[in-house]
């Protein structure tokens, strides 16, 4: 047994059976003494018992009695025991019950025996409750224990600091997570109903915006997150120096969505662009991941960059818009050929399929040609088509004069449609917002394994210097393993400053419990005989938050840990708690209708945007096709 707690424990159960026995012997002294057992002294000593009047009203004594003896069981320390409750409250109960109205059996052995067998029964139930408060005190406590966090508000011009509520030592804590850097990127981690959007983008979208914030958001279930940004936007307005515009992105609705070009020429502006852009398009388009190229997955990349550069310098872009890159794709490609083989500034690109057309391998041709069709075929949608060819704002969010919100909405019945196209536009915003001298700005991408975003690892390391806050979801590793590839997925999670976790599960679990590292614990044994109880204290080196914690987090429960700066120091950086919600928005608004055709039906103008890409291309052809090499423009 505890030392500091078996005095205790001694003490009370002396007090509690010495209680018994006088209530026994006092009150049914006459039944003693019938059955010769009193004398002198017991007559001297009971006399001045009852001139005391300690014992003169029965249920208050009683209650003394009963009290004591359930308190030195409580406070006792051993074994516990995880007994079921009517085990615990039948004798518990019962005894109680009988001890306290045997009081009106009389004086005799009748009132003996009941008063006795109460106390017991009522010692027993005592004993079980005993053993069953140190199982909760040895497993549930110790199972939702923690350890000591961050109970400070550690906040400057850029930080979030998300309000927690934390258990340590057998008691709630109010703490945060301090995250003073967000420019290091913030991962966030939770399988489905983890409380990833309520709980934690909520607290990033609502504190950065009132900090200024220019912002992008990728809502991969839209409209959730982009109806919340909109509110938030009416709340925080005031707090932007430069006032922001709203722009969102909605493919399965036109008349609530911005129209914007991926492949706009001010993106273009060097043949490079135009080869990363068709790596983009074809990784997303097909979804296998670099290691799965083979000769026809890198010739259909090679033939789409040809196009595209060939739109940008056509014309100076005057057609340089995805629409038309992919009726361009469904053209002949012996005509196609032609006409770009009148352009010298495609000499280079053009190389690649040089030896086939020379060699009039046609088959080969069509094959790799065919490679890129296939997969593009599907973006032949009206719809699309008025999206992706119209130019209502740049990416440019971060512009110090001109701030944006920009929120784009995918589909997840058609994510590998939009996904492809808004890869593209996150690919264009990358390289544009990350350079020095622009306004202080978020990126936020929920579910992150639906797009495919080439260079986001560089875009982590070097946006830092930027002023440039990334913040990526997804629900665990392995998925972004699987979307991605092992090295992209390593990069991006060795390169993240801040993790903010959810209940993942496995490997992922395992990985996150590794880099929260281990700490000293103190450990208890117990030892049970007959004589005596024996409590062994040792100290272990165990994990901090072990992977079965993490897997079995609640919803709105997160872990983590935090990155801080030479000037804000945090410490401890790891947490563990329950998030504490945001208050709601003062503006609870639904998003507003951005089109309005005058005079027109939307359908209408739809179906003339699509025949006129159409027309547009195919004219384009027979205009070069006809045309003189020698009049061909530069």
């Amino acid at each position: 047994m505890e030392a500091s707690t078996k005095p205790m424990f001694s003490a009370f159960l002396m007090l509690s059976g010495a209680l018994c026995l006088l209530i026994v012997y006092y009150y049914a002294y006459p039944f003693w003494c019938r059955m010769g057992m009193s004398g002198a002294f017991t007559d001297t000593l009971m006399l001045e018992v009852y001139r005391s009047g300690l014992l003169g009203v029965q249920w208050p004594v009683r209650m003394v009695c009963l009290f004591f003896c359930l308190l030195s069981f409580v406070v006792r320390s051993g074994q516990s025991k995880d007994s079921t409750w009517v085990e615990i409250l039948v004798p518990l109960c019962s005894g109680g019950v009988l001890f306290m109205v045997s009081q009106w059996f009389g004086n005799g052995l009748f009132f003996v025996l009941c008063t006795v067998v109460g106390y017991v029964l009522f010692t027993i139930g005592a004993v079980l409750l005993g053993r069953k408060y140190r199982c909760f005190d040895a497993n549930l406590m110790e199972y939702w224990d923690t350890f000591p966090q961050c109970e400070e508000l550690i906040e400057n011009r850029y930080s979030v600091n998300i309000p927690i509520k934390y258990q340590y030592d057998g008691k709630l804590h109010d703490g945060y997570c301090n995250v003073v850097s967000p420019e290091r990127a913030v991962m966030i981690l939770g399988i489905p109903g983890s409380g990833k959007s309520a709980a934690i983008y909520g607290h990033f979208i609502r504190q950065m915006l009132q900090k200024g914030y220019a912002m992008f958001v990728y809502d991969y279930k839209y409209p959730d997150l982009t109806r919340k940004v909109f509110n938030e936007l009416l709340d925080s307005y005031d707090c932007f120096d430069k006032k922001p515009t709203f722009y969102a992105v909605n493919f399965d609705d036109p008349l609530y969505s911005h129209r914007f070009n991926p492949i706009h020429p001010r993106y273009l502006k060097d043949p490079i662009d135009s080869t990363e852009i068709a790596e983009v398009i074809m990784l997303n388009a097909n979804r296998g991941g670099e290691e799965d190229e083979d000769f026809f997955s890198m010739s259909a990349k090679c033939y789409l960059d040809l196009l595209i550069w060939f739109l940008r310098i056509y014309e100076d872009g005057k057609y340089c818009t995805f629409p038309h890159l992919i009726e361009l794709l469904g053209q002949d490609y012996r005509d196609v050929f032609a006409v770009l083989k009148k352009f010298d500034e495609l000499e280079v690109k053009r190389n690649t399929f040089a030896d086939a057309i020379k060699d009039k391998a046609f088959e080969q041709l069509q094959g790799q040609i065919a490679s890129a069709r296939i997969p593009l075929n599907r973006f032949a949608s009206k719809t699309l088509y008025w999206t992706l060819s119209g130019d209502d704002f740049s990416l440019e969010i971060n512009d110090p004069d001109h701030p944006k919100i920009i929120c784009v909405g995918n589909n997840p019945q058609r994510q590998s449609v939009y996904g492809t196209t808004l890869a593209m536009l996150m690919t264009q915003l990358f390289k544009v917002i990350n350079r020095p001298g622009k306004r202080h700005c978020a990126v936020l991408i929920d579910e992150l394994p639906t797009v495919y975003l080439k260079g986001l690892g560089h875009l982590i390391n070097t946006a830092r210097s930027n002023k440039v806050a990334t913040v990526l979801g997804a629900q665990d590793k392995s998925q972004l393993v699987r979307d991605y590839d092992h090295k992209e997925s390593d990069v991006i999670f060795n390169t993240v400053g801040n993790m903010i976790a959810g209940a993942v599960k496995g490997t992922t679990a395992e990985m996150l419990s590794k880099s929260f590292g281990k700490e000293e614990r103190e450990m208890r044994s117990f030892q049970e005989s007959d004589s005596s109880d024996h409590v062994t204290y040792s100290y272990q080196l165990r994990d901090v938050l072990p992977a079965h914690k993490i897997e079995a987090l609640s919803q709105g429960c997160f872990c983590g840990y935090v990155a801080d700066t030479f000037k804000q120091r945090v410490n401890p950086k790891v947490f563990c708690g329950e998030v504490q919600l945001a208050p709601p928005t003062i503006h609870n608004e639904d998003i507003p209708q951005i089109l309005y055709i005058k005079g027109g039906n939307l359908d209408d103008e739809i179906e003339k945007n699509y025949q006129r890409i159409k027309i547009e291309v195919a004219n384009l052809i027979q205009i070069e096709l006809n045309k003189p090499a020698e009049s061909v423009p530069d």
